[in-house]
């Protein structure tokens, strides 16, 4: 993919692609992330009122925090155990019995007091004895009892193993870690900042290149061949990066001989193809240098003797931008998420359409941990069940739906699907990319 501009029939210029980081040094920069954020964990122990962390990691079930409390290699044996501590005046300590302790990895552990076999495998058992006897801890934070699987990675095996480890009266010290966990997950460096921006860019660049003619030939071009070419372009970049999820399509027609909207495909099976008048929804993201993006943008495929998109959907387009500026204007750090979703709501009480609210936190994955901001339809009846605050500089997939009436499809209802990645600031969320103000259109 080019590295420099592509400018369009109807104007539109697609950015060149960024230069991402190759593997080792992606490597190097999580390990430097890694000491930094090393510097926070005792404060965020203490302030959610534990005493000792225990993580553990399965070969085949990998716990989702492994990748972020240590470093990011590859844990193949059959369980990996990591306790952090706070040891009071001593600081935070941190213990694992990783059994091939590189040099990176002795940098953030020490070994558990145990001794090694000959093939270099710790007694993880008598070490883990040996911490609960020299620190006593009140509370033993676990990856349980979170409402996802990132905060209640533990498995049955394993709580069952550090039960019998720990001693007796282990299991009345045992408490949920899910809170420390998103605390962990959501609190944001500067420095991630530029690194997070270019991979916005990056999946910016293959989506746009992906709504157009470059790829596109309507009556030929079917569902499938979008996501395929999201995957093969990926992994082209040589980044290590895949998609988190599925990447797919969806298609909003009017069929003019019967003046009248076909349902709404969604998503659009794979062998669907592109027509002219189509309206076309692409949901797409992928991972590199351990955070994840998310991203959903519209094109339009003219119709014979169009050359341009109706003014409808070019209405329809702008009342989805009065969402974006809702999100960019009203949610302020140390709101609840459903504080801010009752703020967006406020802003948008008068507007002529439907706005749906379904965002949610984005960062070391897709589907982050941290405060939703939800509303589906406007419904503001129920408040979540579960709640926290929004962290300044935390990352956000800004994911919502406009959907509005269409004169010239007489009246019938096109819902246009956004997402977008911003950050919070002080005054509201800031937006990595500009967010689209005008149809991708391809003839």
């Amino acid at each position: 993919m080019s590295s420099q501009p592509v400018e369009l029939f109807d104007g539109r210029v697609i950015p060149g692609m960024p230069e991402l980081l190759g593997m080792r040094a992606q490597y190097e920069v999580r390990l430097d992330w890694l000491a930094r954020k090393r510097l926070l964990l005792l404060e965020q122990m203490r302030e959610h009122g534990i005493e000792m962390w225990i993580v553990v990691s399965e070969e085949f079930h990998p716990d989702p925090v492994t990748q972020y409390v240590a470093p990011p290699l590859r844990y193949t044996r059959r369980r990996d155990v990591m306790v952090f501590v706070d040891a009071g005046e001593e600081g935070l300590a941190a213990y694992s019995d990783y059994w091939r302790p590189t040099e990176d990895y002795r940098r953030f552990f020490q070994p558990l007091p145990a001794a090694r076999n000959a093939r270099g495998i710790q007694d993880t058992r008598a070490g883990l004895g040996a911490l609960m006897e020299r620190y006593a801890p009140a509370t033993i934070g676990l990856n349980i009892g979170g409402s996802r699987g990132h905060d209640s990675g533990l498995t049955h095996d394993s709580y069952l193993f550090l039960a019998d480890a720990l001693g007796p009266d282990a299991e009345s010290r045992f408490v949920s870690a899910a809170d420390l966990i998103e605390d962990v997950f959501d609190t944001r460096l500067p420095e991630e900042l530029e690194h997070y921006r270019q991979l916005v860019l990056a999946t910016d660049v293959i989506a746009q290149t992906a709504f157009s003619n470059v790829v596109i030939t309507p009556g030929e071009t079917r569902a499938g061949d979008i996501k395929w070419f999201f995957e093969e372009t990926i992994a082209e970049l040589g980044v290590g990066g895949v998609p988190w999820f599925e990447i797919h399509v969806a298609v909003q027609r009017y069929d003019p001989d019967y003046g009248e909207m076909i349902p709404y495909v969604h998503p659009a099976p794979d062998d669907l193809v592109f027509q002219r008048g189509d309206i076309i929804h692409l949901d797409c993201g992928f991972d590199y240098i351990g955070f994840a993006s998310d991203w959903q943008k519209v094109a339009y495929i003219l119709r014979e003797g169009e050359d341009d998109v109706p003014e409808g959907l070019k209405a329809a387009l702008r009342n989805a931008n009065l969402v974006h500026e809702a999100f960019a204007s009203e949610p302020r750090p140390g709101m609840t998420g459903w504080e801010a979703t009752l703020a967006i709501a406020a802003r948008l009480d008068d507007v002529d359409f439907l706005p749906s609210l379904y965002s949610h936190p984005i960062g070391y994955h897709g589907h982050a941990l941290g405060p939703n901001i939800n509303a589906r339809d406007m419904d503001l009846s129920s408040p979540p069940e579960r709640d926290s605050r929004l962290r300044n500089g935390a990352y956000r997939s800004i994911e919502f739906s406009a959907t509005s009436a269409v004169p010239e499809y007489g009246g019938g209802r096109v819902t246009i699907p956004m997402e977008d990645d911003g950050y919070l600031t002080p005054d509201g969320y800031e937006y990595f990319r500009p967010y689209q103000t005008e149809w991708y259109v391809i003839r």
